[in-house]
């Protein structure tokens, strides 16, 4: 029953994104009134983020942003957390996120050996910082990303990079103002947020480009802190101006649930975006993942998870806008979910029955949840979002007070300002 109301949930949002299709086809015959133009896929929205100019000479460049937010949960837990969120924990409480800056020199497809090597560093400080995914200086301050690029000269230029990165996996990214909503989906849970390594991407055309990873690092909400090689890839497909299709991979060898001995990983899934109108988009994601031997629940068998999720954003105004989320996840193996403790940094993946130094006992369990964001952009460097959202669990995993509960209603307001 549980999983027919989180599988109705997605359908609702996309036939509702019929319903603005239909309208919006009657508008595309007109031009677009709107000078501000909504990126739908947050890695190529931060690609598009215009960066200040530091030098002319070397090339050097800078961006950033800061982001502060109120959480009010609806339930009241006695421990101030809210349960099952990575970022968003903090119940009934302001929360300083996260100030990000980012420097990097743009490689180039041409020139000199020296016209063709990059580099980019991201810096974090704030309560995000210990959980992003980076090299944490302390609980409060993060290096995100930092690499080197080389694009070498093969064919329309092959571009190499060692470090840190953001990962290839996944619809939503680490970097919050380049997501539709505030909040993460249970998707995200069971991807890696940052991996590091040596990567290789290559443009085929403007239509086709594939990103290959040897990583040696994930951090997630569970760390890989044994450093097994893993493979990671992207293949990036651009049929039209108005369809894109991501699809997305990992495997190798991960060890992360104490007291089983882990396995070979295999993830593979994929998201595509619509334009189905001059200011409407639509998002459909999808993933399955194994793990051999990593169950918690039902030791020395395999752990599985996945879900699908559906997105539709649609721009009123310039100004004002709408991101709608609706998904279903199942953790088969209790693997992903209740990982965390109530500890004062992160607080993220708590379940009830978690403490300071415990996770909650390890579920297996199957949620859903829907999402309704209002933003509004009052400047083009300034980002407010209005969000309400309802989790849903067929174990009693969220908290009412001080007592457990299969539910979790949330209203949060974010601001962000991109610099």
């Amino acid at each position: 029953m549980l999983r027919r109301s989180g599988l109705a949930f997605v359908a609702l949002i996309l036939t509702f994104g019929c319903v603005l299709l239909t309208d919006a086809r009657a508008e595309d015959k007109k031009p677009s009134p709107f000078a501000y133009q909504f990126e739908p896929i947050p890695r190529v929205a931060e690609k598009m983020t215009v960066r200040r100019l530091l030098s002319e000479v070397v090339r050097l460049r800078f961006n950033g942003y800061t982001q502060v937010s109120y959480m009010q949960n609806f339930n009241r837990p006695s421990n101030d957390i809210n349960e099952l969120r990575i970022f968003d924990v903090n119940s009934n409480q302001f929360r300083a996120n996260v100030i990000q800056a980012a420097i990097e020199r743009l490689a180039k497809t041409d020139g000199s050996a020296l016209d063709r090597f990059g580099f980019r560093v991201k810096f974090n400080a704030g309560q995000d910082s210990d959980f992003i995914g980076g090299l944490n200086l302390n609980p409060f301050a993060d290096l995100q990303e930092f690499y080197v690029n080389y694009v070498a000269p093969i064919g329309h230029g092959l571009d190499l990079a060692v470090g840190q990165f953001n990962a290839l996996v996944g619809y939503e990214q680490v970097g919050n103002p380049y997501s539709p909503n505030y909040s993460r989906s249970y998707l995200y849970f069971g991807q890696p947020f940052t991996t590091g390594g040596i990567s290789a991407t290559y443009e085929f055309n403007k239509q086709v480009s594939l990103s290959v990873r040897a990583i040696t690092f994930i951090n997630a909400a569970q760390a890989n802190t044994h450093h097994e090689p893993l493979m990671e890839t992207l293949l990036m497909l651009f049929p039209s101006d108005t369809v894109r299709v991501m699809l997305y991979g990992l495997a190798g060898p991960r060890e992360i649930a104490p007291g089983t001995p882990g396995g070979t990983l295999l993830l593979g899934g994929g998201y595509a975006s619509w334009q189905l109108g001059a200011q409407t988009w639509s998002v459909v994601e999808a993933y399955y993942a194994n793990q051999a031997n990593s169950s918690l629940v039902s030791p020395g068998k395999d752990a599985r998870w996945g879900g699908v999720a559906g997105y539709l954003f649609h721009d009123f105004t310039k100004e004002w806008g709408v991101r709608l989320r609706g998904e279903i996840f199942e953790d088969k193996g209790g693997l992903i979910t209740c990982q965390g403790t109530t500890a004062y940094q992160p607080r993220a993946n708590v379940c009830f029955g978690a403490t300071s130094t415990e996770a909650a006992p390890a579920v297996a369990q199957t949620l859903w949840e829907v999402t309704a964001t209002l933003e509004y952009r009052p400047f083009p460097s300034v980002k407010t979002r209005l969000e309400y959202r309802y989790d849903k669990s067929d174990h009693n995993v969220f908290q009412v007070g001080g007592r457990a509960t299969s539910y979790q209603p949330t209203l949060s307001l974010d601001v962000v300002y991109i610099f």
